[in-house]
């Protein structure tokens, strides 16, 4: 009887795919392993195996699979499997998205692109060859005579790199660069190898630096931690997940590698989940003190051949004990997961927004965690409303730490009026005199200053002052921001860049300027100001040159003053930090979206927990056009739980999160007509498919042009009560309805977003 395997694609089709099994395969092709196979007529892709079986498929010719590529260990775990099946259901995406979101490029070769197969790295050794002259009783006299004199002394050299003329039965590995140290030329290598004295052989060495040093206890607990540790043991007992919230600065992440050991020591992994990038070098050097090589990081800046390479170490024989990663880690392959720790757990960083899946790190973090029979800790000084509400609802698991780790007092906030201080014309620029002289009096201490803007580059615009023309991108619909740094405009959309025209072309005007701040401006201010200071910015922009040096220079106190946007305020561990400026409250404070006081008021906690965290006295200026605003009374961590329940009142009311789940319709052409007929198609069809008050738009968002495409959205709520399956199935329905307008549709793509952030 034929066998026959389903398979999935990296392409962006809702189906799966069946292949005949050749006989002479049949023994490897199981469900999770790769598969190398024909697309079309001249086209071959890496495959995963869904699963097999003997149901010959009717109507098309089935064609054969042409290798495994996976001969050892399959390179997805039926855990793995099931997440990825979750994963395209709840975002609404095909299973070759996740595939191709998941899986390494390295690990998935096409023949119709320069995606190639992953090849190790590998180093070249020496050993001894099958010359019949050589012996037991290896004699160099013997063997070169008195002649070949640099040979023969080459070969002293590797008997005694190798231990043989000692431990003839036991040689050391001797690689051909080491051996090549104690000779003139790579001739006289080549000279033993071509007489069969020596030969080549290669070793996997990897790409992965190894740790190396001695490895360090855990620090000991406070009294609060362990009460914290013991709670959430009591929590896991009856609990899946579990939320920690505790306090900035109360010590969260020793409790985290309390909690790690303790599932090592059971033989169990562990994976560690950051919002950022940034944060996971500081984080990594002290968890890499602990758990020395059993650890890996894993995140979307490494390398595709490094990302290959962790993929095969975790599927492999001794996978890595801890991995630590940003929301990609998610996809690795776990054999024996104990526990996910989702630290600042509510960062939107965590939300995938393009391309699909479009997933959310935390809420694929718990799936995972249950597929797998594990455990999962969510930490946050300020939580989501979200995780909030299931804990408090019996959900999750709660426990609370109230006080910091050192019982150093939260920084005092101190809020700045700058319309005040404006009109009564105390304060030029965007620096208030009261944060200059904090900044002074904390320089005058030897204290570090983090100032806060979040925004990049030197202007927000690039105006006329005369007619108030504003430079804007030709693709997109949004002003151009000036970067001082390359004298360009540049489009933080699309990242066109433009020149800057020397005269207006509205009115042929010649004294266009920059208006606004961004850090590259703050940091010149700073510089003027404080010249004697030590100065540095983190931004995306900074960040390309290397962000782990900037913040290994401010950790270290080489570095008196850091500028950054909101890269500086997740979960970053600076103990001298003194003072910390939030230079445009505002800007955070006036978003258009339901979840804008929220995240400002997350925003504002996580920076201003960065100071004080060794000694008492900090302080937090807030400098606002809103000096009355309600939330900026709010900033104290024990009037979180006022906050919150203030809030969700609101949230109730309009039956937003976490009283439904929201999912995002995208609408995207070049041609404006079809996209906003299409919309308005698709925004009755679900309509009648949901109600009236459950979908809102077709709206065009802030910016709706981007890359020359015009933008549209339909947001549909779908009440908490109502099974995500049953919605998921009604979105879909509506999408394949509007297949019969096809001529409309020409050139109008249609996505979904489950849970936009």
């Amino acid at each position: 009887m034929s066998k026959f395997a389903d398979v999935i694609l990296p392409v962006p089709l809702n189906r799966y795919f069946t292949y005949s099994i050749p006989y002479s395969l049949e023994h490897l092709v199981v469900p999770g392993v790769r598969l190398y196979v024909p697309f079309g007529k001249n086209r071959r892709m890496t495959a995963i195996t869904v699963r097999t079986h003997e149901e010959k498929p009717s109507g098309y010719s089935v064609k054969e699979i042409l290798s495994v590529l996976d001969q050892s260990f399959p390179s997805f775990l039926p855990q793995q499997m099931k997440l990825f099946s979750w994963l395209s259901d709840y975002y609404l995406c095909s299973p070759g998205e996740v595939m191709k979101a998941a899986l390494p490029v390295g690990l998935r070769p096409d023949n119709n692109s320069k995606r190639h197969a992953f090849r190790p790295k590998t180093e070249l050794f020496v050993r001894l060859g099958h010359n019949p002259d050589l012996r037991n009783d290896i004699c160099p006299e013997q063997l070169f005579g008195n002649k070949a004199k640099a040979r023969k002394e080459l070969f002293i050299k590797y008997l005694e790199l190798s231990g043989m003329n000692i431990h003839p039965e036991s040689p050391k590995p001797v690689s051909k660069l080491t051996l090549s140290e104690f000779c003139k030329s790579s001739s006289v290598i080549q000279s033993l190898v071509d007489k069969d004295i020596l030969e080549y052989y290669e070793v996997e060495t990897g790409r992965l630096q190894p740790f190396i040093g001695s490895t360090i206890k855990p620090n000991n607990l406070s009294p609060i931690q362990q009460k914290a540790i013991d709670e959430i043991h009591t929590s896991f007992s009856n609990k899946n997940v579990c939320l920690l919230h505790g306090i900035t600065s109360c010590g969260k992440t020793e409790i985290y590698i309390h909690l790690i050991k303790e599932q090592i020591d059971r033989g169990k992994q562990v994976l560690y989940l950051l919002p950022e990038i940034a944060l996971t070098s500081q984080i990594m050097l002290r968890l890499q003190s602990v758990f020395g090589n059993d650890m890996t990081v894993y995140h979307s800046r490494c390398s595709e051949n490094v990302r290959a390479e962790i993929w095969n170490h975790q599927t492999g024989p001794e996978p890595y004990k801890l991995v630590l990663g940003a929301r990609s880690a998610v996809m690795l392959p776990f054999k024996n997961l104990g526990l996910i720790i989702v630290d600042e757990e509510h960062e939107p960083s965590f939300k995938q927004d393009e391309p699909a899946p479009r997933y959310h790190g935390r809420n694929t973090a718990i799936m995972l965690a249950s597929f797998s029979q594990a455990k999962t800790l969510l930490g946050s000084a300020t939580p989501s409303f979200e995780s909030y509400h299931n804990a408090l609802t019996g959900k999750y698991g709660l426990v609370t730490i109230s006080q910091r780790f050192r019982e150093t007092r939260l920084p005092t906030p101190l809020i700045v009026d700058v319309a005040e201080m404006m009109r009564k014309k105390y304060m030029k620029g965007i620096m208030s005199p009261q944060l200059i002289e904090k900044i002074a009096q904390a320089l005058d201490n030897r204290k570090q200053v983090i100032l806060f803007q979040n925004r990049r580059g030197y202007s927000d615009t690039v105006e006329c002052p005369d007619c108030g023309w504003v430079q804007r991108c030709d693709r997109c619909d949004v002003s151009l921001t000036f970067h001082k740094e390359n004298g360009m405009a540049v489009c933080h959309y699309c990242g066109h860049k433009y020149l800057i025209p020397v005269s207006c072309p509205s009115c042929g005007g010649k004294a266009l300027r920059g208006r606004g701040y961004g850090t590259e401006r703050i940091e010149e201010t700073i510089k003027n100001l404080f010249p004697q200071a030590r100065t540095s910015r983190l931004d995306l922009d900074s960040a390309k040159n290397g962000y782990e040096t900037i913040l290994s220079d401010f950790q270290k106190g080489r570095t008196d003053i850091l500028v950054g946007t909101q890269m500086i305020s997740k979960g970053l561990d600076f103990e001298n930090v003194n003072v910390v400026g939030i230079l445009q409250a505002d800007s955070i404070l006036s978003y258009p979206d339901f979840r804008a006081t929220e995240r400002a008021y997350q925003l504002i906690m996580q920076v201003a927990g960065r100071a004080g965290r060794k000694e008492s006295g900090a302080v937090v200026v807030i400098q606002t056009r809103q000096p009355d605003a309600k939330i900026l009374n709010m900033l104290r961590f024990d009037d979180w739980k006022e906050f919150y329940t203030e809030q969700i009142v609101e949230r109730k009311l309009f039956n937003y999160p976490p009283f439904s789940r929201l999912v995002m319709v995208t609408l995207k052409s070049q041609s404006l007509d079809r996209v906003e007929k299409t919309s308005a198609l698709m925004a009755e069809k679900l309509t009648g498919l949901f109600g009236k008050e459950m979908v809102l738009g077709p709206d065009a968002p802030a910016i709706s042009r981007i890359q020359s495409r015009h933008i549209r959205t339909i947001l549909v709520k779908n009440p908490a009560e109502i099974p995500v399956r049953q919605t998921r199935a009604l979105l879909l329905q509506a999408a394949e309805e509007l297949k019969v307008y096809g001529e409309l549709l020409n050139g109008v793509t249609l996505s979904f977003d489950a849970d936009p952030q």
